[in-house]
């Protein structure tokens, strides 16, 4: 806040020191600075984006009042700095008027000249219209709380938090603020995966810029909310919009028109964190009005700006990628280390924490809060930890991307795809899932959701925390029997299952590979792996792929089911295919 100005010095004796004791959380911080000038006084905070001003009887009477009161109402024109009138018993008409004590005239051979009281009259009047707090009647303290409530929800920060030790975000300053200031574009579409950051720069901008806007609203996680929730964040929105008081939604298309008004009359900063569907977007946003309102909105789905093709709104995509090297040890080490610490003798450790995390912010600083201060042998068995299971609080976030999926079909192809089919080629797994998991037109959705992703060389790829994620969820199906499991891919759990007949017909799909499996044994010192034969698969027909890899050569097992004329027939597939090379040999049914 600039300052708040007021006149005369009783004022500063009798209103401010109260004003003081009620105004003293951290967002205010005020700093007394007593200037005396032909009796008035003011009292100046340190903070630079807002002014309150207060109007008292004699007001008018002071001349440096009335031209920091000019100098004030520029800042706000030019700069779009936050002013609060307080009418301390006077009546709002009467500044604007210029009547009662209001009345300034010109004064000969004194600074009253015409140019400058023609200057003051119309900063009164523009002050008049608007919109504070008015002190007519009733007990100080009273008055004093609801000023002090105004000051503290504009200031409070709380709603626009923007974490600390942010890294990168100066890279993306250039684009935020061209869309900002110059754009045509209404709404700013941050894309990318679970934890890369999305909600974070979301912030970022909210924080950097709110006060350039008349309100903010900020709508948290609107993916995962029901429809009755909905009409929920409506309320929120058209509170947050016009800051008034709580409005009843009786529907949501009547919640869309409430918002869709309040959009024309302020000039709004809004966040829409984790969009899913268009649905959401027009519940929330309309269709499209005449604004100067920004949006900015956060999904995980690419391609967002075809949600607005049927609409008015235009749309500016953003894509939200991952650090790179530089930018995550810099995050890695401001989480891990204190300020200024040597990280002399970690450096090997830095370099398997990088790996692990791959760029992904959220998981750097997890992982960074949880080798804080920590040894080296300490920082060895907390990634060693990380590594063969799955942290709690990276899950926790990552799944919302699974459980988003709308289809069951969607959900088992990602699992199936996340344990057995990362580096392979798309072509190829598209013909081994296809029959019974659309696979052609569901690995686009999967990619689209950024579950996915597609190599120059048209193999399948996966960030590792979603793989990781996604075996989690097979494993938790059983966490002491694999054979229980949909899926089963540790090679030494499928000899298991294959060898002593523990699977289930639960068991969706199995991978086994021969030769690691022999060479980890012998490492650890244990037997000889057991040959198998096609007869110890052959008790396993339920299964819908089954994967054995002997040396290169890769047997898929696979039901298929081919309807006939007048039934329908299930059989075998076996699908040889060599490493660099594919065939496919179909058994007899």
């Amino acid at each position: 806040m600039k300052f708040i100005q007021t006149s005369p010095t009783h004022l500063l004796i009798v209103f401010w020191p109260r004003c003081h004791l009620q105004a003293t959380p951290p967002s205010l911080s005020p700093v007394f600075a007593d200037q005396e000038d032909e009796g008035e006084g003011f009292v100046r905070l340190a903070v630079e984006w807002a002014s309150i001003i207060i109007l008292s009887k004699n007001y008018a009477t002071s001349r440096w009042c009335l031209d920091e009161l000019c100098l004030i109402l520029e800042q706000r024109h030019e700069r779009d700095h936050y002013v609060l009138p307080i009418f301390y018993h006077v009546d709002p008409s009467h500044v604007r008027k210029q009547e009662g004590t209001f009345q300034i005239n010109v004064v000969p051979d004194t600074k009253w000249t015409d140019d400058n009281v023609k200057r003051w009259k119309a900063a009164l009047e523009k002050v008049g219209q608007i919109t504070g707090n008015v002190a007519i009647s009733g007990p100080e303290t009273i008055f004093l709380g609801e000023v002090v409530d105004i000051i503290k929800e504009r200031l409070d920060l709380k709603q626009v938090y923007c974490q600390r030790n942010l890294v990168g975000m100066e890279t993306r300053d250039k684009e935020i603020n061209s869309w900002l200031e110059q754009s045509d574009s209404d709404i700013f579409a941050i894309w990318g995966m679970p934890g890369s950051g999305k909600t974070t720069l979301a912030r970022h901008i909210v924080y950097s810029n709110w006060h350039k806007f008349e309100s903010v609203s900020i709508l948290q996680d609107i993916g995962t909310r029901s429809t009755e929730q909905l009409r929920q964040l409506q309320e929120k929105l058209i509170i947050d919009i016009i800051e008034g008081k709580e409005r009843t939604v009786r529907s949501v298309w009547q919640g869309t028109d409430t918002i869709e008004d309040a959009l024309q009359r302020k000039k709004a900063l809004i966040v829409l964190d984790n969009i899913v569907t268009k649905k959401q977007l027009d519940a929330l946003i309309g269709t499209g009005i005449k604004t100067q309102s920004k949006i900015i909105i956060t999904t995980r789905q690419r391609n967002s700006s075809k949600w607005f093709q049927s609409t008015s709104w235009r749309c500016q995509e953003h894509e939200m990628k991952l650090l790179d090297d530089g930018d995550s040890l810099e995050l890695l080490s401001l989480y891990a280390f204190e300020p200024n610490a040597p990280i002399n003798g970690y450096e090997e450790l830095l370099e398997r924490a990088l790996v692990y995390c791959q760029g992904n912010p959220l998981a750097l600083e997890v992982l960074g809060s949880s080798l804080n201060r920590g040894s080296q042998e300490f920082w060895e068995s907390t990634l060693t930890s990380y590594e063969r299971e799955f942290p709690g609080d990276l899950k926790s976030v990552l799944i919302t991307s699974y459980n988003l999926l709308q289809q069951s079909i969607q959900q088992q192809l990602f699992l199936h795809i996340a344990c057995f089919f990362i580096g392979k080629d798309k072509d190829y797994v598209e013909k081994i899932l296809g029959p019974d998991y659309c696979a052609k037109s569901e690995i686009v959705n999967l990619t689209n959701s950024c579950l996915l992703a597609v190599s120059p060389n048209n193999k399948l790829m996966m960030h590792q925390l979603l793989q990781a994620m996604a075996r989690t969820i097979v494993d938790d199906e059983s966490h002491t029997h694999p054979g229980n499991r949909s899926r089963v891919w540790r090679d030494d759990e499928s000899h298991n299952v294959l060898i002593k007949k523990k699977g289930s017909t639960n068991v969706k799909g199995l991978a086994l590979d021969m030769e690691v499996l022999g060479k980890q044994r012998i490492a650890l010192g244990k037997k000889q792996v057991y040959k198998l034969n096609m007869d110890v698969c052959s008790s396993y027909t339920n299964k819908e792929i089954m994967k054995v890899v002997f040396t290169d050569l890769i047997i898929m097992f696979q039901h298929l089911h081919m309807r006939l004329k007048s039934s329908t027939k299930i059989f075998t597939a076996f699908r040889i295919v060599y490493r660099g090379d594919e065939k496919s040999v179909r058994s007899n049914g």
